[in-house]
């Protein structure tokens, strides 16, 4: 087909042809997937995919839900919603970026008091906008944007580095104490999410425990992160994160798209002219390792490797959580484009 609007939600494949406001043809082909392995439960990323523009969207998990729709959903939603009217009537390639965020924000927040949450709606961003000449490449966050297969674009923040590398020394712990891996998983989920303190009053974290795991992760980022924030976010877990988001002069801070003001401070805005560009994906971080290749099925076969290599992800591929016999660790997205 010659021209198509999708914003993709849920587990599918979308192969076809644009002709983009430039007036040249590019092959997009995408895939998203949530960790629902049964595909039956909407995950919390979502897709755009416009003539003249393309981008991810990776919704923040919270556990909350509302009639269904989860913090992480609406707000990636109402993101994708926002660039597709603005790419409907104006060029992005000129949109000032403040312009940009201030909609996403009204947007997001206007969504949140609908849903009543009591628990903030977040979502990561990587865009690009075409014109005759130009494309233009907008990331928030730690979903990214890859050009011609080697250069990369995307932030990825300390914050999580610190959960991560406390994340496995609880599953590693709790493994020790026998239980099926999904039961190891599931309580080794619950700290992250709710802190140390909160796993040493289940019982499930002995006090010497949580107290060495600080140290450790304290000890280890203590050059970029001072000990008393880094035990301050692994005490409280990660229900405690949106405290750092669109935080400024902070060791934690970051930005994200919610309804404050965002820190302009690891903000990616970039243009490169479009005769350089031969391919473009977009990928949120259910991918664990990059491809050699540009395809969809390169993407897949990577994230293959990464389930058979490190299931858990708590070795070759850390990350805040892993796969279980239900769940793959995220969800999953990638659009790749070609000039044709």
């Amino acid at each position: 087909m010659r021209s198509s609007c999708s914003l993709t939600i849920g587990n599918r494949h979308l192969s076809s042809q644009l002709q983009p406001s430039t007036g040249i043809p590019m092959q997009i082909s995408s895939l998203t997937y949530s960790r629902d392995r049964t595909g039956r439960q909407a995950g919390d990323d979502s897709l755009l995919i416009l003539p003249g523009t393309c981008g991810v969207f990776d919704g923040a998990s919270s556990g909350a839900t509302s009639p269904g729709v989860s913090p992480g959903q609406a707000a990636s939603r109402a993101a994708a919603s926002v660039l597709g009217e603005f790419a409907a009537t104006r060029t992005m390639t000129d949109v000032p970026a403040s312009e940009i965020f201030s909609a996403i924000r009204e947007r997001i927040c206007r969504t949140e008091r609908m849903l009543g949450n009591t628990f903030r709606a977040s979502t990561t961003m990587a865009a690009a906008f075409f014109d005759a000449e130009t494309i233009r490449l907008l990331v928030v966050g730690d979903s990214g944007i890859r050009i011609n297969g080697d250069q990369v674009y995307r932030w990825l923040k300390p914050v999580d580095d610190l959960s991560t590398t406390a994340r496995i020394e609880v599953f590693n712990l709790l493994k020790g104490n026998g239980g099926s891996s999904d039961e190891v998983e599931a309580q080794t989920r619950k700290i992250s999410f709710q802190g140390l303190d909160n796993g040493v009053s289940e019982g499930i974290l002995e006090e010497e425990d949580a107290a060495r795991i600080c140290t450790l992760v304290s000890d280890k980022y203590a050059d970029i992160v001072p000990p008393r924030h880094t035990e301050a976010i692994l005490r409280t877990g990660i229900r405690s994160q949106y405290l750092y988001a669109n935080r400024p002069n902070h060791p934690l801070g970051y930005s994200s798209l919610n309804c404050d003001p965002i820190l302009m401070d690891d903000v990616i805005d970039v243009s490169k002219p479009i005769a350089e560009v031969e391919t473009l994906e977009f990928f949120t971080d259910g991918y664990f390792d990059l491809p050699g290749e540009v395809s969809v099925s390169a993407w897949e076969k990577a994230f293959d490797k990464c389930e058979t290599v490190d299931f858990h992800k708590t070795e070759s591929f850390p990350s805040i959580k892993g796969s279980t016999s239900k769940e793959f660790a995220d969800d999953r997205s990638v659009i790749v484009v070609r000039n044709s």
